[in-house]
């Protein structure tokens, strides 16, 4: 299994990212995730990994960058270079952003309770799906497409699996990264 840079579902709470006021904090990255054939009770799975709420919790970012700028860093997701679009690999960045522009303040103001509805199936936060389903996306899309010159969204299937093991519900989510930046945009669970 290849070494993460800097996922935001790894512990990453230390001296550099505590300098700029900000942490990405969780105790393994989705892709250290439990087999789903080793899950019992509903779950969520995106390409193939199991979301486990507990292992894969992330601290309170809103919390983490306090009253920092929006540019101030929160955490960096690795990204997959995307050939057809022309598009390389890297990060996506993830800042804290602010509610009328991007990052994760944008995500909180416009997205909490679409996240909230699919957290509240596997009695987990909102934050802890969203981190999930962000890093999935960017390393494991099941598609990418260009929303402008700049910006391309990554798109992952999450979906809910109930007690018997059957897939009840999915939701495409969207991850909008600008090209130019690394920076995360947004990211929302389509209807």
């Amino acid at each position: 299994m290849k070494k993460k840079r800097a996922s935001s579902l790894t512990v990453l709470a230390i001296g550099a990212l505590l300098l700029s006021g900000c942490q990405a904090t969780a105790s393994e990255s989705p892709t250290e995730a439990a087999d789903q054939t080793s899950i019992e009770g509903p779950h969520l799975v995106a390409a193939g990994q199991v979301f486990d709420p507990v292992a894969q919790d992330v601290d309170n970012p809103e919390e983490a960058c306090g009253s920092d700028a929006g540019r101030t860093e929160l955490a960096e997701f690795d990204r997959v270079e995307w050939p057809d679009l022309g598009i390389d690999g890297g990060v996506g960045v993830m800042t804290c952003g602010n509610a009328a522009g991007a990052g994760f303040r944008h995500i909180a103001d416009g997205h909490t309770g679409d996240f909230g509805e699919i957290a509240d199936l596997v009695d987990s936060s909102w934050e802890d799906v969203a981190w999930f389903a962000i890093d999935m996306a960017l390393e494991a899309p099941s598609e990418v497409e260009m929303y402008r010159d700049d910006i391309a969204n990554y798109l992952i299937v999450l979906e809910y699996v109930d007690e018997g093991g059957e897939v009840v519900q999915s939701w495409p989510v969207v991850v909008g990264v600008g090209l130019d930046t690394d920076h995360i945009i947004t990211s929302f669970p389509r209807d």
